[in-house]
């Protein structure tokens, strides 16, 4: 048997402050009563007699819980709980219904309504509906505030380039997003096909729903079809529980399949069937479960090829790429390496204001990466780590990419390759060298060369008066 009312305590903050409730019952004893006890507690409560002046007042300013009686004059209950819903998704609602009345308070629960108390109000059953429906309040927010801020961070306008290739790659992706169109992004490893997955995600309509990945390439094909389907208690040894799968857990949202090239012929053909029939069934079951999802899918590999050699199943290829989007490597964008450069470094450094030498910044546009973007990525942020958050200068970065992809390190002058105990090259020899590749690049315009190092032409020519290079040795 509960206590009284007033025996309750501990009231549920929402953020820095106090809970607000709002009670609805025609009943003045039950406001009073609730309005009293509530107080006592430390929350703010706030009371109606009808419906019609709930939702006028959640209007102009919504509660954090409303304790909603389910008969009410005018607009009952039910249909206040359906306006309600319509207007605000995620506002906590708790029914009150007489022991008499359970049938409309179960009627109300399928309108999704948070939770119900019977009258006469037991204290204990009160405060756990009440505290469930606040945490449920609160969890909600900080769910559509990630949202928000996932939404900011995948969105296209944080998809740094002005190469014409991205910038087409971008405005196609722009026409497929209010679409349920299945996309299929190829490109090398490392180009960030995830990112505009995601992008195409949280750009469209099903933004608040799941973003579910699958990295095919990282399953065990013997397990790919249970993580994708789920499975049923029992199904194979070690099955212990039921356990739903991507497909399901992605419904209504995005179900993004990484790696899809690496799928065998078994699974492709269990995958096109779920794709056609828009369900799935579990491993080890027999019942059909509905699934609505938006399938992304990405690659490496070239489809069309495995498709001509038998290893890919042309139907099901056919069913992924009704919109191919090819996503460029980066040694196809070298002029968007020094905006990316800033932004891995404003990502991995907000609290610093962190610079790239010109030399350093230049060797990093003439690199070719064969590891795309997350190659870059890895080489910024070890260089900010070699730097201690200063200057990044040539030899902060990768050997490899001080050398242009050149396994070994630049030896001074004239030292053999296989002598370990060469010594390294000076910075002012490595600074003559660099000068020296971008003249052959630039076929000797001094103006270019100039614009390409970041630095005026007057203080060209005075290096290249200080290392005694003449332009015309340049062919």
């Amino acid at each position: 048997m509960g206590g009284s009312l007033s025996e309750m305590t501990m009231p549920v903050a929402t953020g820095n402050r106090t809970a607000n409730i709002l009670v609805v019952d025609d009943d003045a004893s039950v406001r009073r009563l609730l309005s009293f006890n509530l107080s006592q507690m430390g929350y703010q409560v706030s009371t109606v007699d009808s419906g019609e002046e709930a939702l006028a007042r959640i209007a102009d300013q919504a509660p954090d819980l409303i304790l909603l009686d389910v008969m009410l004059p005018g607009i009952d209950g039910l249909e206040t709980l359906r306006r309600l819903r319509a207007a605000h998704p995620d506002l906590p609602v708790v029914v009150l219904a007489a022991n008499n009345n359970v049938e409309t308070a179960v009627e109300a629960m399928k309108l999704t309504a948070n939770d119900f108390v019977t009258k006469p109000l037991d204290s204990e059953r009160l405060q756990v509906a009440v505290r469930n429906g606040l945490e449920f309040g609160s969890l909600s927010r900080e769910i559509a505030q990630l949202r928000r801020e996932l939404s900011g961070r995948y969105s296209f306008t944080e998809i740094v380039g002005a190469d014409a290739g991205l910038r087409e790659t971008l405005h196609m992706l722009e026409k497929v997003l209010p679409t349920d169109l299945t996309v299929l992004l190829s490109g090398e490893s490392g180009t960030g096909k995830e990112l505009f997955a995601r992008a195409i995600h949280y750009g469209g309509p099903r933004k608040a729903s799941p973003f579910v990945t699958v990295n095919c390439a990282a399953l065990p094909q013997a397990l790919l079809e249970s993580e994708l389907f789920g499975f049923e208690s029992g199904a194979f040894s070690g099955a212990g529980k039921t356990r739903t799968g991507k497909f399901e857990q992605a419904s209504g949202g995005t179900l993004f399949l990484d790696e899809i090239g690496e799928v065998g012929l078994a699974a492709q053909a269990k995958l096109l069937r779920a794709l056609q029939e828009k369900s799935v069934t579990r491993v080890g079951g027999s019942e059909a479960i509905a699934v609505d999802v938006r399938i992304i899918c990405a690659t490496n590999k070239d489809l069309a090829k495995m498709v001509e050699q038998g290893i890919f199943r042309e139907d099901l290829y056919y069913r992924l790429s009704v919109f191919p989007i090819a996503v460029p490597p980066l040694r196809q964008r070298a002029e968007d390496i020094p905006a990316l450069v800033k932004q891995i470094i404003r990502e991995s450094r907000p609290e610093r204001s962190v610079s790239v030498h010109p030399i350093a910044m230049s060797m990093l546009e003439a690199y070719r990466w064969p590891g795309n973007v997350r190659e870059l990525q890895n080489a910024v942020r070890r260089a900010l780590v070699l730097s201690g958050g200063e200057t990044i200068r040539p030899e902060h970065l990768p050997t490899t990419v001080q050398n242009g992809g050149q396994s070994e390190p630049l030896r001074a002058m004239g030292a053999s390759n296989n002598d370990n105990h060469a010594p390294m090259v000076t910075l002012d020899e490595m600074e003559r060298q660099h000068i020296l590749r971008a003249l052959e690049l630039c076929h000797g315009n001094l103006s270019l060369v100039a614009r390409s190092l970041d630095i005026g032409r007057t203080t060209l020519y005075r290096k290249l008066q200080r290392y005694g290079v003449q332009p015309r040795e340049i062919a």
